[in-house]
């Protein structure tokens, strides 16, 4: 049997946000929104990932933010370097606006993503990209746990929360192909609309209640599975594909815990 239709190519998508856009200024919001492609040109270029930017498949503004695809062999690469980067030039931003302004601000979500994804269309240089990998994407950066990082942060330490989709974390860091601190590396589950599944946040550098807490109550049960009934027997897990840091499982916690 023959069919006409063909699998997009399997491309990496990366959409970023900024945090608290709408409470702004209808003239902060324009000058943030020109800011958002020079901050992301920035990070690239400081991650030694120059060609990538240059070569975005389908960069487009999305009003409060920015996506821009690229091959999926630039993603060993991509997840160990940029989101760093991008911490640093968002932090060096902040004190430039703290001069006009303290009122704005230009704290980012990211979030990565990979899979069959095509331009809208193909022969416009800027095109927007279709497919339900692209929804998963802008789904993942309006998840809750993602949102959670930069509230329990302080908002002059901490600039950026990334959130790195289940075949991200498979495919490149749980296949040996980059590396991230596993201290700063955490799963969750989130339901947003139509999706469900586990996501993988990652915290360049966490600050505030986030160092003390971790993610909320609410999420950190989800993740381990709490039940009312206490296991009979205990658990073992293996954690594979991050190496560095420390990881810490914990099934049931009162009071402080200090590290």
């Amino acid at each position: 049997m023959t069919t006409d239709r063909e699998l997009p190519p399997y491309r990496a998508l990366l959409v970023v946000d900024t945090k608290g856009f709408g409470s702004n200024s209808s003239t902060a919001q324009e000058m943030l929104a020109g800011l958002i492609p020079d901050v992301l040109a920035q990070a690239f270029e400081r991650a030694g990932l120059r060609e990538v930017w240059e070569g975005a498949l389908f960069p487009h503004g999305t009003g409060d933010g920015f996506a821009v695809g690229f091959e999926p062999r630039f993603l060993p690469a991509v997840v160990p370097e940029l989101f760093d980067e991008l911490e640093t030039v968002l932090k060096e931003r902040d004190a430039r606006l703290r001069a006009t302004s303290r009122y704005v601000r230009m704290r980012m979500r990211a979030s990565l993503n990979v899979g069959p994804i095509r331009a809208a269309d193909p022969a416009a240089s800027s095109a927007v990209a279709v497919g339900s990998a692209v929804i998963t994407t802008h789904r993942l950066l309006d998840s809750a746990p993602v949102r959670e990082v930069l509230t329990l942060s302080d908002p002059d330490q901490t600039f950026l929360s990334v959130v790195l989709s289940q075949r991200i974390f498979e495919d490149v860091l749980a296949g040996g192909y980059a590396e991230l601190p596993e201290s700063r590396v955490v799963p969750a589950d989130v339901e947003v609309k139509e999706y469900r599944g586990t996501v993988y946040l990652y915290v360049p550098n966490p600050s505030g209640e986030l160092l003390r807490q971790g993610i909320s109550t609410e999420y950190r049960d989800k993740l381990a599975g709490v039940r009312d009934e206490v296991p009979a027997a205990g658990t073992t897990n293996v954690i594979t594909g991050i190496h560095g840091g420390t990881a810490i499982q914990i099934g049931r916690m009162h009071g402080d815990v200090h590290h």
